[in-house]
């Protein structure tokens, strides 16, 4: 039967012209009570025609003012203060017609019949809102019995007293199914302290890990802050220290909805591990930027990728004359132009599938756009993948980079920016090796005389979120309920957001005069084993318990800890406090052009070994760790044999 009822109350709400005649009906029963109160229940003393003309007028006046207040509208089960407050107003309203009706009847003999005492008006006010109040509080009760299974009900502490915690706690509220208990606020204003809110007291956050959250046995906590209004840093620390209570965290979502009112789209959801490694946005030179960009035909390849779609948007806000991207990625370019349209409308975009290493077709882009500005973000990534297959990383990482290099000298584009990485600092592995020969090869570029395209590199670390990356892997690991896997237990990376990584891209772009190596501040290195112990915590289960972290050793050319400036190279200051320039050594480009040329035109007849081996004598420091090339010696000398021959 139970079944049944809940069954039954999902689909269906009582219909508002129900709510509406209950209403009316309580106000009409209530009406008669009183009239007889007044006169301490002595039938000879009430004129029954006079108080069923006041019935009648009494029914109008209330439908009337029900009809603006709309406070039969309200679903009865969601019944909030709010919803107690429009009931109140429209009995305020009604009341205030008996007495007009009343004072009519008093000053005027034909309405006589209208004369209403003003008790019976004011009785009536207090005991019909008292009915209406706990009728819907009962009814809310009843449901709130039948849905909620009390061993599901946790008790919960919203973080903001402000009106973001406000609103989060009015939703819980009207939300029942949630099966939130909230026992508190805790908020960092001082003033607040000790005070209550909605009848919850609020405390500091100290007091509240300290001990109150043991306290009330509280399971979970609801960041209701807006990102603007609490800087990144306190946030961190705050998620940090719920964890470390083995407490559940989650965040409101789509903050724009809950300020604009649309509380019908609010969520609450688990908190992104993004803004635990994230840091504060970096300030970057919006004028200089948008002077760069303001009018230019740019080029981005990669473009339907992590990196160069992010580019591509915070291009677009810029208003460039016309931006033209450039991915082999049939699909995921289409799915990526079909989301500009929809976020931008109409604008100059150009979509070009094809390949960077096929330099007829990239001449041909060259020819009908003649692009001022190139961002080259098009790169395999993948450490494994590439050490079974140096030749695509030759092919694709260097051929690429070199046929867009090369074109953007012949079309005498203005500004080229590279994307890097740091694994192309004392590179162990062939992806990270092959970005170091991208690096060389636009550096040697920049340093010839008279060139007119000026070249800059900008370098980082691991980006959240990107294709491939950690991060979803690890989610989707945990989704599917373990295992998590990592190769070292030691192992650290810098880690930072999509966001971030594209602002330094757009403020190198427009900081130097060419030949830079711009270096990210990364922070501190993350330690990998505690990401994914603090991923599985976000997602409201317990690491090594609920899901197990694996171990699997590390993999061919992975190292162990990364860096973002070589040994040979220095750094110095930007304007940027978080942007430092390397200062790399001086590369002569007819040996780099060479050396390059030659790897090129010789993979397909060169094994893996001989690739590799290729590219150790472009970049000296290039140390691999795959046991597959830890012993080039043989490579080498017969390359140096084939050159002297």
């Amino acid at each position: 039967m139970k079944s049944v009822l809940k069954d039954l109350l999902k689909q269906y709400f009582l219909p508002r012209w129900i709510v509406l005649i209950y209403d009316l009906s309580v106000m009409g029963v209530v009406f008669i009570f009183t009239t007889y109160l007044v006169v301490n229940f002595s039938p000879g003393r009430v004129e029954l025609q006079d108080a069923y003309h006041q019935i009648i007028a009494g029914a109008i006046i209330f439908f009337m003012v029900y009809l603006v207040v709309k406070p039969h509208h309200n679903i009865i089960r969601h019944t909030t203060l709010k919803d107690f407050s429009a009931i109140v107003a429209a009995h305020i309203l009604g009341s205030a017609g008996l007495f007009g009706l009343s004072v009519i009847g008093r000053n005027y003999l034909q309405f006589a019949h209208y004369a209403i005492p003003y008790p019976v008006i004011i009785i009536h006010f207090f005991i019909s809102v008292f009915i209406l109040l706990t009728s819907r509080l009962f009814i809310k009760a009843i449901y709130h019995t039948i849905f909620l299974n009390p061993e599901s009900v946790q008790n919960t502490m919203i973080f903001g007293a402000g009106r973001m915690g406000i609103i989060a706690h009015n939703v819980i509220e009207r939300e029942n199914l949630l099966s939130y208990n909230v026992v508190g606020f805790i908020d960092d204003n001082p003033n607040l302290h000790g005070k209550r809110i909605n009848g919850i007291s609020v405390y500091s956050a100290y007091e509240a890990v300290d001990h109150i959250i043991a306290k009330k046995r509280v399971k979970e906590i609801i960041i209701a802050i807006a990102p603007w209004e609490i800087k990144l840093e306190r946030k961190q620390k705050f998620v940090n220290a719920c964890l470390e209570k083995g407490l559940q965290v989650k965040e409101v979502a789509d903050v724009s909805a809950w300020i604009n009112g649309s509380l019908e789209k609010v969520k609450i959801q688990n908190i992104k591990i993004e803004d635990l490694l994230g840091r504060e946005p970096i300030a970057i030179d919006i004028n200089k930027i948008s002077a760069g960009l303001n009018g230019k035909h740019i080029l981005v390849t990669g473009a339907a990728g992590s990196i160069g779609s992010e580019i591509v948007r915070k291009l677009l806000l810029f208003n460039p004359a016309k931006v033209i991207l450039i991915d082999q990625a049939e699909s995921a370019l289409y799915d990526f132009h079909n989301e500009l349209l929809a976020s931008f409308g109409n604008i100059n975009v150009e979509i070009v599938v094809g390949s960077v290493t096929d330099q007829n077709r990239m001449r041909r882009v060259f020819e009908n756009h003649h692009p001022e500005i190139v961002f080259h973000a098009s790169a395999y990534k993948h450490v494994p993948l590439m050490e079974d297959h140096p030749y695509e990383a030759v092919k694709t990482n260097i051929g690429g980079t070199k046929v867009m290099a090369d074109l953007s000298v012949e079309f005498e584009v203005k500004k080229f920016v590279m994307i890097s990485t740091d694994k192309a600092v004392n590179p162990t592995n062939v992806m990270g090796a092959s970005k170091r020969i991208c690096e060389i090869y636009v550096q040697s570029l920049s340093q010839l005389k008279g060139m007119k395209t000026q070249f800059v590199t900008t370098r980082f670390g691991n980006v959240l979120g990107s294709n491939g990356s950690v991060v979803p892997l690890f989610k989707s690991q945990i989704d599917k309920g373990g295992p998590v896997t990592i190769t070292h237990k030691d192992i650290t990376r810098y880690f930072m957001t999509i966001p971030e990584a594209c602002q330094l891209v757009l403020e190198a772009g427009f900081m130097g005069n060419g030949s830079e190596i711009y270096v990210f501040d990364m922070g501190s290195p993350v330690r990998i084993y505690d990401l994914a112990e603090k991923m599985i915590f976000l997602s409201g289960l317990i690491p090594h318990k609920d899901i197990k972290i694996v171990v699997t050793g590390l993999r061919p050319g992975e190292k162990l800890y990364e860096e973002l400036l070589s040994s040979k190279e220095n750094c110095k200051p930007t304007h940027n406090e978080k942007i430092t320039i390397g200062n790399v050594r001086q590369i002569d480009h007819r040996e780099a052009n060479f050396k390059i040329t030659e790897m090129l035109k010789n993979i397909t007849a060169d094994s893996d070994e001989m690739i590799v081996a290729r590219m150790k004598d472009l970049v000296e420091e290039f140390i691999s760790q795959n046991s597959k090339y830890e012993k080039l010696d043989h490579q080498l000398e017969e390359l140096e044999y084939r050159r002297v021959s």
